[in-house]
């Protein structure tokens, strides 16, 4: 097993269906297993669905038509204090043009590999456990 491997549960939300796609099959090739989500609605709609839903991780796209991650996050951790999070964005690899607030946030740059996602989620991940084992 890869150092970025895992068996974690990771939501990944995105409107683009593309991105969302590409996203779940990258982390289903490192072992994870896949929650995809196209809007924010649906996020909320699952976890009001199935409120025992096993989480690990959310994977959420910055820019959103009804609902951007941030608020979706907010929103999320009012269901779920403490969910690790980590940021996508397509918007630039120079970090002055990252939406805000993202900039001390665990964030990815769109478009990424299979192992820059795989890596970013493992650390963000560890770094949980490690917080929650202290």
């Amino acid at each position: 097993m890869h150092a970025v491997e895992g068996t974690e549960t990771v939501l990944v939300v995105d409107d683009e269906f593309s991105a969302l796609s590409l996203a779940h099959a990258m982390l289903r090739r490192y072992g994870y297993t896949v929650i995809g989500a196209n809007s924010a609605a649906e996020v909320l709609r699952l976890f009001k669905v199935w409120q025992d839903l096993d989480v690990d991780l959310a994977l959420v796209d910055i820019v959103m038509s009804e609902m951007d991650g941030f608020e979706l996050t907010e929103r999320l951790r009012k269901i779920r204090p403490g969910l690790p999070v980590v940021y996508m964005s397509a918007y630039a690899e120079n970090e002055h043009s990252i939406p805000r607030p993202a900039g001390d946030l665990p964030f990815l740059a769109k478009p990424f590999t299979a192992q820059q996602l795989a890596a970013k989620v493992r650390a963000v991940l560890d770094s949980a456990q490690t917080a929650s084992a202290a």
